[in-house]
């Protein structure tokens, strides 16, 4: 049985498709076909195999640590409430910082979700 599953052969493929998925991020980042494209193959694999138990989006949040993670938190949440309050000037700056500091930020209606932009 130890060559029947040849679990070794789907994790480099696994590999070999988280690393393409990659590279195709970093030529085009803000290409939402992709994302999505990218997020179906991860649950997909989830389904699968029963591994990447994480919430498929944090996959583009891997290597922000805690303090960084609330300072984005903190400030996603700000811009919810400046955009409650109509001024848009402030959320737009807050948009700008957080995309300074290398995080996308996308409004959908189940909330705003971030990204990192750059490693």
């Amino acid at each position: 049985m130890s060559d029947d599953l040849n679990v070794s052969v789907a994790l480099s493929i696994i590999d070999e498709m988280i690393n393409l998925a990659n590279e195709k991020l970093d030529k085009n980042s803000k290409d939402k076909n992709l994302k999505k494209e990218i997020l179906a193959n991860i649950e997909l694999i989830n389904r699968v195999f029963g591994i990447g138990e994480r919430e498929p989006l944090n996959y583009f949040q891997i290597g922000i640590d805690y303090k960084k993670r609330k300072i984005i938190e903190d400030l996603i949440e700000k811009r919810a409430k400046a955009k409650r309050e109509k001024d848009y000037i402030r959320a737009d700056k807050i948009r700008n910082e957080l995309q300074d500091m290398g995080i996308s930020i996308m409004d959908t209606s189940k909330g705003t979700f971030w990204e990192v932009l750059t490693p």
